[in-house]
């Protein structure tokens, strides 16, 4: 006995075959992929074929996979370099605003510590001051243009003549129209910051001297002859910082002040609300007769009994305590 077998790869149309069964043969048809409405007819003593098959119901739904554990993170990048930082603009500086309006006047700070007192220098012939000129009222004038400098001229010799005596001060002359203000130059371009020295130590501050007495004010003598001005002597050495005096006692405290007199009394408040009305009261019992009086029973409250008023005896009776006209709780 052999197998016969057939393989149909793709099937996309009718497609008829022939298999002509030899004696003890058997004979497979393999189809392995068809198109559906796509029918296989097979000859040679196969019945006619029958008609496509009702869908098969779908299958249920397979169950959703359990989730995947979490892949580990990622190591962190290094971080990358810090980029150049950008060249400094150099644009032209704007044209200058115009002056805003003078701030108001602050007032007027406290007036610092009277410094010592210097030595008197000789008094000079004092010259008589001429008359102040009234001040002018008008408006002030536009600026005029400044004019040109004039060349410096050549100083002359020095006279060696007496001094004369001061001369009266002039009156003070007009004052000129101020020239128009050029226009602001272009700002030049900033130059490189230099790096800034180290700071010096500060030198200890010296002691302060005594302050010497003011000698008398000697005679005025005569005026002498104007002496040739004599060189500028070299700065003197600047002397090392005195060191800081020690910090003042605390003054005394200043005597408690007087009480101040007692103010008004305040206004009286307004009245409160009237409270709720209180339990009607026990009140007397009813009963009761002429001449008869209200007795306590025993400790219990408003366990009373009329009683007949009885006359007479002692605290030491064992009669009843009577009380007349009274209530007890």
């Amino acid at each position: 006995m052999s197998d016969d077998f057939i393989i149909i790869e793709s099937l996309q149309s009718p497609v008829y075959v022939n298999v002509e069964p030899a004696n003890n043969s058997e004979t497979v048809i393999v189809i392995e992929s068809i198109t559906p409405q796509v029918g296989v007819s097979l000859s040679n003593d196969q019945g006619p074929q029958g008609g496509q098959g009702v869908t098969g119901p779908t299958g249920l739904t397979g169950n959703t996979g359990s989730t995947g554990a979490t892949g580990l993170t990622g190591l962190t990048g290094n971080t990358g370099a810090t980029g150049a930082t950008g060249m400094t603009g150099a644009g032209n500086t704007g044209a200058t605003g115009s002056t805003g309006l003078t701030g108001a006047t602050g007032s007027t700070g406290l007036t610092g510590l009277t410094g010592n007192t210097g030595a008197t220098g000789m008094t000079g012939a004092t010259g008589s001051t001429g008359a102040t000129g009234m001040t002018g009222a008008g408006n002030t004038g536009a600026t005029g243009s400044t004019g040109a400098t004039g060349a410096t001229g050549v100083t002359g010799p020095t006279g060696a003549g007496n001094t004369g005596a001061t001369g009266n001060t002039g009156l003070t002359g007009a004052t000129g129209s101020i020239g128009l203000t050029g226009a602001t130059g272009s700002t030049g371009l900033t130059g490189a910051t230099g790096s800034t020295g180290l700071t010096g130590l500060t030198g200890n501050t010296g002691m302060t001297g005594a302050t010497g007495a003011t000698g008398m004010t000697g005679a005025v003598g005569a005026i002498g002859n104007t002496g040739a001005t004599g060189a500028t002597g070299n700065t003197g050495i600047q002397g090392a910082t005195g060191n800081t005096g020690a910090t003042g006692a605390t003054g005394n405290t200043g005597a408690t002040g007087a009480t101040g007199a007692t103010g008004a009394n305040g206004a009286n408040g307004a009245t409160g609300a009237t409270g709720a009305t209180g339990a009607t009261g026990q009140g007397v019992p009813v009963g009761g007769t002429a001449n008869q009086v209200l007795a306590k029973i025993n400790s219990t409250d408003y366990n009373t009994q009329w009683v007949n008023q009885s006359g007479g005896g002692s605290p030491a009776d064992d009669d009843q305590n009577i009380l007349a006209n009274q209530i007890f709780g």
